[in-house]
């Protein structure tokens, strides 16, 4: 009875595990229209020290990696948010990192897609507040340019050849030299067969 007891006071005077309780949007939401703010709220408050906050942030990405938002994570209490516009329609992922006040740090995803109107293109590197970071690129590889050609197509290759050896190393005089030579050794080779063969 004394050991129980004991075991139960234990459990009260130890902090719980810190976690998150919620998040919008919610893992596997569908949302009609732009969220405006994103957020993970925990079971306890948010460890957040004036110049110290670096250890708690939000990302948000797209199916393709590109970022949005601006970094500027905000938290209050138990809730971390991050205002955000998403761009295309599609598959987002909000990625969070917190530290506890108990000092447990707690990370995690959010799985969600967007089906409202398109907004402002993702960023190429994750966010960072105060900062402007490069939009990412669509994606799309830019045509490579025609190779050259000639009336029977032959003056544009020997031209690119003497282009690969002008200021370099002469491989196709080289190649030519090694294959004779193996053609010399295995002629001599052949010839000194057939006249041990023919003393025999």
């Amino acid at each position: 009875m004394q050991l129980a007891l004991a075991a139960a006071l234990v459990a009260v005077l130890l902090p719980a595990h810190a976690s998150v309780i919620g998040s919008t949007p919610a893992d596997g939401d569908a949302l009609a229209s732009q969220p405006g703010e994103v957020s993970v709220t925990m079971n306890e408050e948010i460890l957040s020290v004036e110049g110290a906050d670096s250890a708690n942030a939000i990302v948000v990405t797209d199916a393709a990696g590109a970022f949005y938002g601006d970094g500027c994570a905000s938290v209050e209490g138990d809730t971390i948010s991050m205002p955000v516009e998403l761009g295309e329609p599609g598959e987002y992922t909000l990625t969070y990192q917190v530290v506890s006040a108990d000092g447990h740090p707690v990370d995690g995803t959010v799985a969600f897609s967007y089906e409202g109107e398109a907004g402002p293109a993702g960023l190429a590197e994750a966010p960072v507040c105060g900062q402007e970071a490069p939009a990412a690129s669509s994606g799309a590889a830019e045509p490579a340019p025609p190779a050259a050609t000639s009336d029977d197509g032959a003056a544009a290759t020997d031209e690119a050849a003497e282009g690969q050896d002008e200021g370099g190393f002469p491989f196709l005089a080289v190649g030519i030299i090694a294959l004779l030579a193996v053609l010399a050794v295995v002629a001599y080779t052949v010839n000194r067969g057939s006249r041990i063969r023919r003393r025999d």
